[in-house]
């Protein structure tokens, strides 16, 4: 195939990822695309390609074999779907949608369209994370017992009103769990395995929005192990975030100043841990997929699985009992 042509649209984050493309043996930044011309421009110029500021103008090149939607999260599906009527291969980032429904309308029209569909959860990428996740696999923690995620950060009211869709239901699905929180909970369940059962809680205690600035949620996973969630962005300053993970033989914290903590019960399984990973971010994922055949870290499928829980958090916040999981069916029934 040679190079795979991308493009990017939506360039607030896009800007990194656009840098990200233009850096990656084998992708080639095609073109960007921002509602703010000049933002578009600006971008291009940087990466010596093609703009626009409507996106249907991007899925006419024939030079763009993947099209990158970062704008806000209610507009993933429309984007998505028109890009993949017009026969491009789509990655969105987190979440990957406000609903099931729409995530559901995206699945069933990659695979029907015979079209790859990817979301984008950075921190999958990690050392860190494949150091854990290759620890859980070879055993290294035993029986899993606990799982716990944290994100403690701060976001200003002003944060909020920029912009007009962040802390909202129709175009942020949530707050400080939707939009913040939303890579712990992708890693908590890749790490735990599914969850049987949740009970969450929300409130706002420190900003006005639509939404929530705190969440909390108590899990059981199917495998018997326990686990909770802690999302606010109504911390003095950006804190921390991250996992505690333990089971019966080993346990790591990632909420610490520093690098992660290993408790062992014997010292000597410190030697079994690896850092192995197949690639380091969504573009060598991607390029991984189209070019070598291999299968997506993340594809629309797993990416609808963190959707799926949140959805479950907020349900049971608003009814007030347990919800029982999974709730929907995955991919459009």
């Amino acid at each position: 195939m040679g190079d795979v042509g991308f493009a990017v649209i939506g360039l607030g984050m896009g800007a990194a990822r656009s840098r990200m493309i233009a850096e990656t043996k084998g992708a080639r930044l095609a073109a960007v695309c921002d509602l703010v011309e000049n933002k578009a421009r600006e971008v291009a110029a940087r990466h010596n390609c093609e703009y626009a500021t409507d996106y249907r103008r991007i899925l006419d090149r024939k030079d763009v074999d993947v099209v990158f939607v970062l704008t806000p999260s209610g507009l993933h599906a429309p984007i998505a779907l028109d890009a993949l009527a017009a026969g491009k291969h789509v990655i969105v980032t987190k979440p990957m949608e406000v609903t099931l429904e729409k995530a559901d309308a995206m699945i069933a029209a990659a695979e029907k369209a015979g079209r790859m569909l990817a979301v984008d959860f950075e921190t999958r990428y990690s050392e860190t994370s494949w150091t854990i996740k290759n620890a859980i696999d070879d055993g290294v923690f035993g029986r899993l017992l606990l799982g716990e995620t944290r994100l403690k950060w701060y976001r200003s009211q002003q944060y909020y009103d920029a912009g007009g869709w962040r802390g909202t239901w129709k175009m942020d699905g949530g707050g400080s769990l939707a939009n913040q929180t939303i890579h712990n909970i992708d890693r908590l369940i890749w790490f735990m395995g599914d969850v049987r059962t949740v009970r969450g809680k929300t409130g706002i205690l420190n900003h006005r929005i639509e939404t929530e600035d705190i969440g909390l949620a108590w899990l059981e996973f199917r495998n018997g192990a326990w686990g909770t969630i802690l999302g606010t962005t109504t911390f003095p300053r950006d804190a921390y975030w991250g996992e505690e993970i333990h089971g019966e033989l080993a346990g790591i914290l990632t909420t610490r100043e520093g690098p992660p903590a290993w408790f062992f019960r014997d010292e000597k399984d410190r030697s079994r841990l690896r850092s192995d990973r197949p690639c380091r971010n969504v573009v060598e994922d991607v390029l991984r997929h189209l070019l070598e055949g291999k299968p997506l870290l993340v594809d629309g499928r797993e990416g609808r699985r963190s959707l799926e829980l949140l959805t479950a958090i907020y349900e049971s916040a608003r009814e007030g009992r347990e919800i029982e999981l999974p709730s929907r069916p995955a991919g459009g029934g």
